[in-house]
């Protein structure tokens, strides 16, 4: 039998899942982040990948960090530069810059830095 191209994530669902204290069953979590049965199931199989506002109630739902699920389900790359990694704590803009931040221009890339510096001055006047 061929296995499904989502089937390690879909493994780490169900060890999630079942890990929690009390172990928690399909229908209470499908429930509990706005799915059915059936499609919690074939995230669980490896059928399907959910798409991000599913992903970030699993997350919720299963006390998992919104940046480790992104990551598990391949939506996130942990291979940010380190040195910007502390500029991009957001999931969102990790996931928006994933692609796109090796195409910026050195210069676009301090612009960006200097931006965020600014914003996270602001915020904690």
């Amino acid at each position: 039998m061929a296995e499904f191209r989502y089937q390690e994530f879909g493994t780490r669902i169900r060890c999630w899942r079942q890990d929690i204290h009390p172990p928690m069953t399909q229908r209470e979590l499908a429930r509990q982040i706005g799915v059915s049965d059936g499609f919690l199931a074939h995230i669980e199989t490896g059928r399907t990948l959910p798409g991000i506002r599913t992903l970030r109630a699993l997350a919720k739902a299963l006390g998992i960090s919104e940046t480790q699920m992104l990551q598990e389900a391949g939506y996130l790359s942990t291979k940010i530069p380190p040195s910007d990694e502390d500029l991009l704590p957001d999931p969102e803009l990790r996931l928006f810059f994933q692609q796109d931040w090796k195409l910026l221009s050195e210069d676009e890339k301090e612009w960006f830095r200097d931006f965020v510096r600014l914003l996270k001055t602001r915020h904690r006047s």
